[in-house]
């Protein structure tokens, strides 16, 4: 999409640095009345944003003739870095069709117009002919449905499409416009609020508003990821920091020697694919279970993580009863009811049962009305009780003895949060095949119907993450518990759970174990750099043997931090104070925003025409790049919130100070 470009003129920055290559709208604007915002970032999230924008623009005031959306990414606009077509075919999403949308739909709570489209299953159905006609993709969109997890190529084609139809179908007072750049740097615009926006390519353009949105960032890596790195130098070996895995080199993995991956997220999925099947692996079917035929190109893969086990697969299995309404103990009402002021309360002692609480009815609502053969109570009655007992106390679980007979109907979260608790003395062959035998029950659980509970336990965590995140918007929480039960433990336990990789992945996982090709350390992994034999040395809670490799891979992404980002905007912006991860006397490495999404300063200042949404920004984690159909999905309503905030005449007029 062109950039179109009519005037130059003269401006001076906040800073001091005179411009004089401006685009368009970034000077006629001034006169014309005309609004012109800024994105910067070109991934899912610029959709939701600009999806919003065009559904919202009735909000400009009649004297505005027309609204101009720059979206500035080096890479195409729809996937964005991250979700780009050009990325191995094997690597798939970690969610099936049907469950993918950047679209909104009846479910959702909007301010403005609704604006509705297909989601990722039914698009492939209605250009499935045009899909054909692709050879890298007309063999996966041949037989795809709506159970299927696509690969991240067919997902690229899908945003592409989304952005078109964006912009297809925008009102006619609504402009957008792509810029093919980096952005470097921000800056007011002296006397006025307008903000400069400069680039890579040396361009400058002049935005009422901008948006960050740039999602996950790389950074430059942290103390102990450099001594690994020095340490792989000295000795001639491979290390392989935090990265999205499509831009690693895995071709540097040597065949046939001791890998030590340290993580088993959805990183090590990736990793797992291209150390074997893209190797040359197969699996077949060997009487109903995969078998793994290794080529002999695959390393040995020795990978262990804090937990010791693989996230959850992802749950297929319908809800057999009526959808659990949800919330229903805990929301921010009910917080502040019991705790008056919740920045005062212990996260793990009076807030977490609370949302343990929610978590367990939706588990029992789902067992009591789709499995009622297993319970020995009527709703109505285990309800009433219910509703007085608080989670983790003797007469709850006297309650629920007397209602389900059987241990395995009853909700057990310290299960699922530490699988392999009382492992420790089982010995490195037993670890492995406890982990194995892990992966084994939860992929039978997803052919068992009475564990269609394990669908609403996922819906309820998606709930209680959405209120916590309320309240992190909103201030409700105490600065450490933001950073650490927040934005650090319960984001890792709701990953666990909701955000694990395709059933079949694992099924091949276990094949792999069994081939010897994969061997699982277990829980409480630690990875040190061994001077007495130059090599990588790797250890667990949970194994009596320690292994040493060549390579180590650590398979996660980067963390967030904007103390150590790589990205030139954030740095820019960082370096003038403009921008924040201060939580009270907390550094959260997060991006800091007020209950409007404004970005904050170092001052305390919230910026009247700056805003971030996206991983990186502090308490957003709930707002997944990809929001689930039919759920009113929070992406949708911050993202109409957002929009309205934008639009608002006069919002830019004073800075707003964050207390």
């Amino acid at each position: 999409m062109p950039v179109r470009r009519t005037m130059v003129r003269s401006l001076r920055c906040a800073d001091g640095v005179t411009e004089a290559n401006a685009d368009d709208s970034s000077s006629a604007h001034r006169e014309t009345g005309d609004l012109v915002i800024a994105l910067v970032g070109g991934g899912p999230r610029c959709l939701g944003v600009l999806d919003s924008l065009c559904a919202n623009v009735a909000e400009l005031p009649m004297g505005r003739r027309q609204i101009t959306v720059h979206v500035f990414d080096p890479y195409p606009v729809g996937g964005g870095r991250v979700w780009r077509r050009d990325q191995p075919s094997l690597l798939w999403m970690n969610v099936p069709a049907s469950g993918v949308t950047v679209f909104a739909d009846e479910t959702c709570v909007l301010g403005g117009r609704l604006r509705t489209g297909p989601t990722l299953a039914e698009w492939i159905a209605e250009h499935r002919a045009e899909l054909l006609e692709d050879p890298d993709l007309a063999e996966e969109a041949a037989s795809a449905t709506g159970d299927t997890f696509v690969s991240r190529g067919l997902q690229s084609e899908y945003l592409r499409w989304a952005f078109e139809h964006i912009v297809g179908t925008a009102p006619d007072r609504v402009t957008i416009v792509v810029h093919q750049d980096t952005v470097v740097d921000v800056a007011d615009v002296e006397g006025t609020v307008a903000q400069c926006v400069r680039t890579a390519a040396g361009r400058t353009l002049i935005a009422d508003r901008v948006v960050l949105a740039q999602g996950h960032l790389d950074d430059e890596l942290g103390s102990r990821e450099r001594a690994l790195r020095e340490f792989a130098a000295e000795h001639d070996l491979v290390y392989v920091p935090p990265a999205y895995t499509a831009d690693c080199d895995a071709d540097l993995v040597p065949a046939g020697e001791n890998v030590i991956v340290s993580g088993l997220g959805l990183a090590f999925i990736d990793w797992m694919v291209l150390l074997g099947e893209s190797r040359g692996g197969r699996f077949v079917d060997d009487g109903g279970s995969l078998r793994y035929l290794p080529s002999g190109k695959e390393p040995v893969v020795h990978v262990g993580s804090r937990r010791g086990v693989p996230y959850h697969p992802k749950i297929t299995h319908p809800l057999l009863a009526p959808r659990p309404p949800l919330p229903h103990f805990f929301d921010v009402a009910a917080v502040l009811e019991r705790h008056p002021d919740p920045r005062a309360a212990d996260f793990a002692t009076e807030l977490w049962p609370l949302a343990c609480k929610e978590i367990l009815y939706a588990h029992c609502h789902e067992l009591f009305h789709g499995h009622p053969e297993l319970v020995t109570m009527e709703w109505a009655d285990f309800l009433d009780r219910l509703t007085v007992l608080d989670y983790g106390s003797a007469a709850l679980a006297e309650l629920l003895r007397e209602a389900i007979p059987a241990q395995r109907d009853r909700f057990d979260l310290a299960a699922i949060d530490a699988p392999l608790a009382g492992a420790a003395d089982t010995g490195a062959a037993g670890v492995h095949r406890l982990v194995a035998d892990f992966v084994r029950a939860h992929l039978a659980r997803i052919d068992d119907p009475r564990c269609s509970v394990d669908s609403a336990v996922a819906l309820a965590f998606f709930s209680v993450y959405d209120v916590f995140g309320r309240m992190v918007r909103s201030r409700q929480l105490a600065e450490t518990s933001i950073v650490r039960d927040i934005d650090g433990w319960l984001h890792g336990l709701f990953s666990h759970v909701t955000s694990g990789p395709p059933p079949e992945r694992l099924a091949q996982l276990v094949a792999m174990a069994d081939a010897g090709v994969v061997v699982f350390l277990g829980s409480g992994l630690r990875v040190t750099p061994d001077p007495y034999t130059g090599l990588f040395r790797a250890s667990s809670d949970a194994s009596d043997r320690d292994i040493t490799a060549r390579c180590l891979i650590d398979a996660r992404l980067p963390p967030a931090d904007i103390g150590r980002t790589v990205d030139p905007l954030l740095r820019s912006l960082a370096a003038r104070g403009a921008v924040s991860d201060r939580i009270g006397e907390v550094n959260s490495g997060r991006i800091v925003v007020d209950d409007s999404g404004r970005l904050i300063g170092s001052d305390g200042r919230a910026h009247p025409a700056r805003w971030a949404v996206g991983p990186w920004v502090v308490g957003a984690g709930w707002a997944h790049a990809f929001p689930r159909p039919q759920q009113n999905a929070g992406f949708f309503r911050q993202n109409d919130a957002l929009a309205r905030e934008m639009l608002r005449p006069g919002n830019s007029g004073q800075y707003q100070h964050w207390q």
